[in-house]
């Protein structure tokens, strides 16, 4: 049996971890107060467990950069949408020539105002060619709130001279599926939409030639690639 300086050692063994168990516990109830605090009931914590970039991290578009190359080019699905002055838009109306599409939502609070400063870079770099070979094209992941009037005031409040489109949610559900944008709109009152942060290039023929998943550099990758293919003809 072990002596008083074994019992010794096993009751502080034990003590040790009791009062291990009782801090982790401490830091994680007092973690949990903060945050039903904040979102005012612990049914609100939920929240932190139902975001979708767990399993769809290219909503997590500050997180997620790529860009990819398609070794065998896809022909890209031809939408027919609403833009932003209500005339009927389909993908056909721009053949011949090159197309860039993104998605992005008007009240977005976070990438897609960074998406929009990506685009008007590439406007202002490129401003000779916008109209003439080239068509810059948003598409929204809110219709409900995204009509022709809203989307029209967002492209002027940037001086865009790009295509907004937008329509019903079955419309616009059968493009994402398309483009394999995944949009999930986020819990009731936020305003707030999940969605895939992508950019397709698609060329003058209407194939998908690339597409850049999160914020990437334009310049160094969709610039480059949109002069790579004006020049290819």
């Amino acid at each position: 049996m072990p002596g008083n300086g074994g019992k010794i050692k096993i009751y502080r063994i034990v003590l040790i971890l009791v009062f291990s168990v009782i801090a982790v516990g401490g830091v994680i109830g007092i973690t949990l107060y903060i945050r039903a605090r904040k979102y005012e009931s612990l049914a609100d914590i939920s929240f932190f467990f139902e975001n979708p970039a767990v399993e769809h991290p290219e909503v997590a578009g500050k997180r997620v950069v790529e860009r990819i190359e398609l070794l065998e080019p896809k022909e890209a699905f031809n939408f027919n949408l609403i833009d932003l002055d209500y005339s009927p838009t389909g993908l056909t109306d721009f053949r011949g020539k090159l197309v860039l599409v993104g998605f992005i939502y008007t009240s977005c609070p976070d990438v897609c105002g960074i998406l929009t400063q990506h685009f008007r870079y590439i406007q202002r770099t490129l401003d000779e060619e916008i109209g003439k070979n080239l068509e810059l094209i948003f598409i929204t992941t809110d219709p409900e709130r995204d009509t022709p009037d809203r989307v029209r005031a967002y492209t002027e409040g940037f001086d865009g001279k790009w295509h907004f489109l937008t329509g019903t949610e079955s419309e616009l559900q059968e493009v994402w599926d398309k483009y394999h944008v995944f949009v999930k709109e986020g819990r009731a009152g936020t305003g707030l939409v999940y969605h895939t942060y992508m950019v397709a290039l698609i060329d003058r023929e209407g194939m998908i030639r690339y597409r850049y998943v999160g914020l990437v550099d334009p310049e160094d990758t969709i610039i480059k690639d949109i002069n790579y293919l004006l020049r290819k003809g």
